[in-house]
């Protein structure tokens, strides 16, 4: 799927949506929730993961501290593909989080879904084949939390400026500390709104 996709012109996605019309969005939260079988709430972020989960993808940092954000407020969706031993970890975690974890089939049309429907994509990786993913996501308006990178700034509730939420990539404690900080931003949803506006870049 190229980059230039964007949501405004997506049959994809269950109701199209642009910067102008960013409330749109959560339509598709709310009908990505519904045909997947996760509970809907507004107040609960949906988290994505659409890469393959590799040693390479640095998968192990968002393992080492997923108890902890099991224990936040918090949904995820994956696709699912990658090594053996990361698949069976995230197949058994969601048979015991099935509240809060899916797993559905990695296509270019549930991509497209997962990207229009959620509020975060967890990113601890800095290869080309995780970035792709990022920016295809912030098209959508899906906040990254992600290491440094040239196309993202870090938030500033100061200055109200930013399009993502950036962390030390060696640790998976300011992985974890930053996701927590991106919650907490995401309990306001003006500026969370424009947050996601940034995320979209320039207007298609």
């Amino acid at each position: 799927m190229p980059n230039s996709i964007t949501p405004a012109y997506d049959n994809k996605i269950y109701q199209k949506y642009s910067k102008k019309m960013i409330q749109n969005k959560e339509k598709n939260k709310i009908a990505f929730c519904q045909d997947f079988g996760l509970p809907y709430d507004k107040k609960v972020p949906l988290l994505c993961i659409t890469y393959p989960l590799t040693e390479k993808n640095n998968i192990s940092i968002i393992q080492d501290v997923m108890n902890g954000i099991l224990e936040l407020p918090v949904e995820i969706v994956l696709t699912g593909i990658g090594t053996p031993k990361y698949q069976q970890y995230f197949t058994e975690l969601a048979k015991d989080n099935e509240k809060q974890i899916i797993i559905i089939p990695d296509n270019d049309d549930n991509k497209r879904k997962i990207y229009a429907a959620s509020n975060m994509i967890l990113a601890p990786c800095d290869g080309e084949e995780c970035l792709e993913e990022v920016k295809k996501a912030m098209n959508y308006g899906v906040v990254p939390i992600v290491s440094d990178q040239d196309f993202v700034k870090n938030y500033d509730p100061v200055q109200e400026s930013g399009n993502a939420f950036v962390f030390n990539k060696e640790s998976a404690w300011s992985f974890f500390a930053t996701l927590v900080r991106a919650f907490e931003n995401f309990k306001f949803p003006y500026d969370w709104k424009n947050i996601q506006i940034s995320a979209m870049g320039e207007d298609e």
